[in-house]
């Protein structure tokens, strides 16, 4: 099969997704404003987690061997991901439950089920546009009454070059048959590599999101805002990601 072809699950390239399993399939440790989270906001070990596009899952990991967490299901789109997951689950000898799934289709899980629900490495802003709302919608719809969560987005403001970006993908996306999409832009590095398919009708666009956007999409899904965070607020280094926990209204 090509590289263009796309894979039925996830829905990428297989250029695509294969890039994102090595980017993301070694990460081992998380990172200091991952570890302030965790540490502010999912503190009692004895409530209902859920670990959206957990990757390798080195998040559900964590808060098992460091917190005590007993009670963790993790999913992803890509199958090699859970795969792996699964593997390292069997070695550790964890009870996590990992398992492939959908962000806009969970209806495998019951609803008000989760204590804590985690939407980090930014896997809402890999979600195609038609189906963020569902996504969103999903999310609310699995978590407890007093549920957290937290969100992460890609930051438009966080680099200046972004309107450029999308000017230049924008000329093209109509030429071949896409639609203009502004916030939606492919990936300038895969990994350390310029991505030599930016302009490919077939690569995978990437939300970045402005602060008043998406706080408005939350709020029009019945999410309360708690706080929100930029990047360099918590770690005082220039960064791409905004951090948003929220409850129910």
């Amino acid at each position: 099969m090509g590289d263009n072809l796309s894979n039925k699950k996830s829905g990428f390239s297989e250029h695509y997704e294969k890039k994102v399993v090595e980017n993301w399939i070694g990460r081992s440790s998380i990172n200091k404003v991952e570890e302030y989270l965790f540490s502010k906001y999912i503190n009692n070990n004895k409530l209902k987690v859920i670990d959206a596009g957990t990757a390798a899952g080195i998040f559900s990991f964590y808060l098992e061997e460091k917190s005590g967490f007993k009670n963790i299901t993790a999913f992803d789109i890509i199958d090699e991901m859970i795969v792996t997951a699964k593997a390292k689950a069997v070695q550790k000898q964890s009870t996590i439950n990992f398992v492939q799934a959908d962000a806009s289709n969970l209806n495998n899980f019951d609803g008000g089920q989760f204590d804590y629900l985690i939407y980090l490495q930014q896997i809402l802003s890999m979600v195609p546009k038609e189906l963020l709302n569902k996504s969103l919608e999903e999310a609310y719809r699995i978590g407890s009454k007093d549920a957290v969560y937290i969100f992460s987005f890609l930051d438009w403001n966080s680099r200046w070059y972004n309107p450029i970006v999308s000017m230049v993908i924008n000329l093209v996306r109509p030429i071949t048959g896409r639609k203009i999409k502004k916030y939606y832009l492919p990936e300038l590095l895969l990994g350390k590599s310029i991505n030599k398919n930016f302009f490919s009708k077939e690569h995978h666009g990437i939300l970045w999101v402005k602060k008043k956007h998406i706080l408005k999409k939350l709020n029009a899904c019945g999410f309360k805002v708690s706080a929100y965070y930029r990047e360099e607020d918590l770690t005082k280094e220039t960064g791409r990601a905004m951090y948003i926990i929220c409850k129910k209204k």
